[in-house]
């Protein structure tokens, strides 16, 4: 578990600045942060937006730079043998939402524990999870989009197109959810040192959706009246009803509390209503049967469609690299180069 985590600013005027600590009790004192954060933002020429790994006197330190637009960093500080790699997706969700929404979400101590308890169990989620939570922003769903449509862009490419849809969203915004999206091997970034260009190759494409759960059997043994309903709503899933899964599921996989419950009606198919209702699950439970991921017979609540996220082969945005290939729009080299990443992206 991480000792800390710090964001701090540097300004022009006044150098390095703390701007906020958490947990309070952390025996770190502010002239070890400037150390640490000054030996990032002082040693570098040209400092670039990205992950950088710092170890100043004892203390390993794994933090994001939102770039010079915002000139913020965030890290966490780590137990001598603790990998950063676990914590990675999360500090940068993290980042993302401190860089988007300001300041605000951290002046209290709460804020701080929030973000504190939601960091140090990142770790700990599952790969749906993880995806899930990152598309819960409608930043994130529309960068998808442009994505897929287009397979190889540079980073203005990327910042130009999301400017469109989102005018007053900044760039260092941007470019945390380009590497949110690399962290989840989403996509790839490439730096090309003899353009001095940064492009990002679209590796994987995300399908939310439902699918009948294990337990079907199980379930209908006890509800019968389960497959009749189920027969419907397929009916109605594929008429179009899956196209609104993009918005309802990952809130759902996404937040931590009811994805236990999922995960919970996953291995047992069948819960007692007293037993909901003696846990708390009311009010999440009832979200769920809005939207057919719970349903309820008499006395008992069963897992009515089990929600899914799947990452998927981008067949189609291949074929749009290849026609922008012969059209002169994309150099050869650099398709070569998307296809060779995106050939080692599915062999490991």
């Amino acid at each position: 578990m991480p000792i800390a985590t710090f964001l701090a600013e540097w300004d022009p005027r006044r150098g390095l600045v703390i701007i906020g600590m958490y947990p309070p009790t952390a025996n770190i004192d502010q002239d070890q942060l400037i150390n640490i954060f000054g030996s990032l933002l002082l040693k570098e020429e040209e400092r670039r937006e990205g992950f950088y790994e710092i170890s100043v006197g004892g203390l390993n330190t794994v933090a994001y730079y939102s770039g010079q637009e915002l000139n913020q960093i965030f890290g966490i500080v780590l137990e001598p043998e603790e990998e950063s790699g676990p914590y990675r997706g999360g500090l940068v969700r993290v980042a993302t939402k401190i860089f988007k929404l300001g300041e605000g979400i951290i002046e209290t101590e709460e804020g701080w524990e929030d973000l504190w308890k939601w960091i140090t169990a990142y770790p700990n989620f599952t790969l749906e999870q993880r995806v899930a939570e990152v598309f819960r922003d409608e930043e994130a769903q529309r960068l998808l989009d442009i994505l897929a449509d287009t397979g190889i862009m540079t980073i203005d490419e990327v910042v130009d197109r999301m400017k469109l849809q989102f005018p007053g969203l900044l760039r260092d915004v941007i470019l945390t959810y380009v590497h949110t999206f690399e962290a989840l091997d989403i996509v790839a970034t490439k730096f090309d040192e003899k353009a001095l260009i940064e492009r990002v190759y679209f590796l994987r494409d995300i399908f939310f959706h439902r699918r009948r759960p294990d337990l079907f059997e199980d379930i209908l043994a006890e509800i019968p009246e389960y497959e009749d309903k189920w027969n419907e709503f397929v009916t109605k899933y594929y008429e179009g009803g899956w196209e609104k899964d993009r918005e309802i599921l990952p809130p759902l996989l996404g937040n931590p509390d009811t994805y236990e419950i999922i995960k919970e009606f996953r291995d047992r198919g069948i819960i007692p209503a007293d037993e909901v209702s003696s846990r708390g699950w009311d009010k999440l439970i009832g979200d769920m049967i809005e939207h057919q991921i719970i349903d309820v017979s008499g006395d008992k609540y069963y897992l009515f469609s089990d929600p899914a996220v799947t990452r998927v082969f981008p067949r189609y945005t291949i074929s749009a690299v290849v026609a922008r290939l012969r059209e002169g729009a994309l150099d050869k080299e650099v398709v070569l180069d998307y296809l060779n990443t995106m050939k080692n992206a599915y062999s490991t």
